[in-house]
């Protein structure tokens, strides 16, 4: 493999890892106003019930480099970002409100 390939390769995972980086955002972003609505309600912003189906969504999602085990791991980050987002959605329209929390 000689440099130039392995430039053009990496020049690809740099697109991809913006890519999901862009994804990412939108995710805490969608988080962020559930919270929002939750906060409106005053439901719990975390609902262990949805935690679980997002992990046995991932169940049989396997690839050659990544196993069950990997995308909970990587999932069980990602769900605790989301909760923060969502923790501060409820936040911040409880002090529009003028709710305290």
């Amino acid at each position: 493999m000689d440099e130039t390939n392995i430039q053009s390769l990496r020049a690809h995972i740099d697109r991809i890892d913006k890519s999901l980086v862009d994804l990412l955002s939108q995710r805490m972003e969608l988080a962020y106003q559930i919270g929002q609505e939750k906060g409106k309600t005053g439901q719990p912003v975390t609902v262990p019930g949805r935690e679980e189906e997002i992990y046995h969504s991932l169940e049989g999602q396997e690839s050659r480099f990544l196993t069950s085990e990997d995308l909970k791991s990587l999932f069980a980050q990602i769900i605790a970002l989301g909760r923060k987002a969502g923790e501060k959605g409820a936040r911040d329209v409880n002090q529009k409100i003028g709710k305290t929390s």
